[in-house]
């Protein structure tokens, strides 16, 4: 298994590319575990055999070697103005981001179902996929 960080160790690495995966969602080895977290930080050359380390949510440092991607994604929820709503992590299906995804909440005490489908664009983020909002309806 490659890392798809694998690039920060290569000699040409330059600061862009120590800034791309900060906010991204992958993986890494807890143990006998694999645990989802976010990029806080990136140390070039941190390791004791001068590898790259990788943060992860502002506590954990792992060998950037050592980072697998994510079964998960990051659902960026965009209101109609786009700004964003929420950010959520979400299950891959079928190897494929959720189309669509539905939120369930009350409101005065109304069920009401909201509809966000992913943006028709090329994508900035491999782990951040942005959707826009579709409507909302009440539910009976």
């Amino acid at each position: 298994m490659s890392s798809p960080l694998e690039y920060l160790d290569a000699a040409g690495a330059d600061e862009a590319d120590f800034e791309s995966p900060m906010r991204e969602l992958y993986a890494y080895r807890d143990g006998d575990t694999w645990v989802d977290g976010f990029v806080t930080g990136v140390k070039r050359g941190g390791a004791q055999d001068g590898s790259t380390l990788v943060q992860f949510d502002g506590r954990t440092w792992v060998p950037a070697s050592e980072v697998r991607a994510s079964d998960h994604y990051v659902a960026v929820l965009l209101n109609p103005d786009d700004t964003v709503y929420a950010e959520v992590v979400q299950s891959y299906i079928d190897g494929r981001p959720a189309d669509p995804i539905r939120d369930v909440s009350t409101v005065d005490g109304q069920n009401v179902g909201t509809l966000w489908h992913p943006v028709d664009a090329p994508r900035t983020s491999s782990t951040r996929i942005p959707y826009r909002y579709a409507g909302t309806a009440e539910l009976d």
